[in-house]
């Protein structure tokens, strides 16, 4: 804008110069060639010519200029009033506003009267003012987001707007035009992350469970907190890849463990989940159960998997327990059962023989007949026992 008034001043004094130098040159030839008439008179329309040209051109120039202003202040309205921010003009000495758009009247819930009777102390709840006086009133950094401050509403809401300001003159006063975007969407969002961060710090040091992602397509295997100090593998002891981590699973579980995983990323289902044996640091193994839901891209194919992986060898040894124990109580209930079999086989063989004799020599039966019920009803006593230990489920 200064090279093109510069370049515009410089062709009008060049212009004018050559008009004043050819016009008194052609004055003077034209003198000479009349020298019965006097024609000092052109000198004045010369001069007239000039002052009018010259009159016609600074109106044009200041038309042009009027224009431009014009229109540059209707694009900064526009721009001021269509912008998706609040935008306020805050005098630098006092800081009462000055000018807001429609957007800042709706944000706070004043009307716009009542707007440009405050200043920007009365949009801050109180603890926040002393703080901003001092901002203002020091050396502060001014242009692109100057930082996030807490403003309040009309109903006495808060909520947190990122500042932009810088200096200006509005109406032959110091100021400053401030930009404010309401953030507190972003601001409430990291605040749900922080708690959901701390509740999984939380979780994962009650439970256990270490949280790991994974993506087939580079082959990245990312582990969060907790597996270094539960297995005992330090970021300069691990490989971050898929071939890692089925290296340290127990010989027996690995083809299985890995059959799993490749069905299931084949299928496309939407989980994923194996028990196994993973070994640690110091050469031991422990019980784990992982678990891990599977990501789809836009095009349907498995992005990413996310899973927790969760040591459960307490739980596997008790019931390693649990299971020597009830084999334990099967055996002994089955030699129980078929060492009171064989003396109850041998009173009901007995009790036949003297129940055929006393009927030959014709004696009170009545006491072989109560010998041989409790005979019956211990067989069915043992008779159960046996049933029930063929049915024992030692799995369950």
């Amino acid at each position: 804008m200064r090279k093109k008034s510069a370049f515009i001043t410089i062709i009008y004094i060049a212009l004018g110069a050559m008009w004043l130098n050819l016009g008194s040159n052609w004055i003077e030839k034209l003198d000479k060639d009349t020298p019965g008439e006097d024609m000092s008179f052109l000198y004045d329309y010369k001069n007239i010519i000039f002052m009018v040209v010259s009159g016609i051109i600074l109106f044009l120039l200041i038309e042009i200029y009027r224009r431009n202003l014009s229109s540059i202040e209707k694009n900064y309205k526009q721009l001021f009033e269509g912008s998706i921010a609040a935008i306020y003009v805050v005098d630098r000495l006092n800081y009462q506003l000055l000018d807001v758009n429609e957007i800042m009247v709706r944000k706070y819930g004043y009307s716009r009267k009542e707007l440009l009777g405050m200043t920007v102390l009365d949009l801050r709840p109180y603890e926040e003012r002393a703080k901003l006086d001092d901002y203002l009133g020091a050396e502060h950094t001014e242009g692109r987001a100057t930082g996030v401050w807490l403003h309040q509403k009309k109903n006495g809401d808060l909520f947190h707007m990122l500042i932009s300001h810088h200096r200006t003159v509005y109406q032959g006063k110091p100021a400053y035009t401030v930009i404010a975007i309401d953030i507190e969407k972003h601001v409430k969002a990291e605040e749900r992350i922080k708690e959901l961060l701390d509740v999984y710090e939380t979780v994962t040091s009650v439970t256990n469970d270490v949280i790991w992602e994974y993506c087939p397509h580079t082959d990245e295997l990312r582990w969060m907190n907790g597996f270094t100090e539960i297995f005992g593998y330090g970021p300069d002891r691990r490989e971050n890849t898929r071939e890692w981590i089925l290296s340290k699973i127990h010989p027996e579980d690995r083809e299985r463990v890995e059959q799993s995983m490749e069905t299931s990323l084949a299928e496309l289902s939407n989980s994923w989940r194996c028990e196994y044996q993973l070994q640690c640091a110091d050469g031991t193994y422990k019980y784990v159960s992982n678990q891990a839901f599977i990501l789809l891209d836009k095009e349907g194919q498995a992005e990413k998997m996310v899973g927790a992986l969760r040591d459960i060898t307490i739980r596997k040894n008790y019931e390693q327990r649990l299971l020597r124990k009830n084999q334990m109580l099967k055996d002994i209930a089955w030699n129980n059962s078929h060492e009171l079999r064989r003396p109850v086989s041998n009173i009901v063989g007995i009790l036949d023989l003297l129940k055929a004799d006393a009927q030959r020599n014709q004696t009170d039966l009545s006491l072989l007949e109560m010998l041989e019920r409790s005979a019956v009803e211990l067989d069915e006593i043992i008779t159960k026992i046996n049933r029930s230990t063929k049915n024992v489920d030692l799995k369950n």
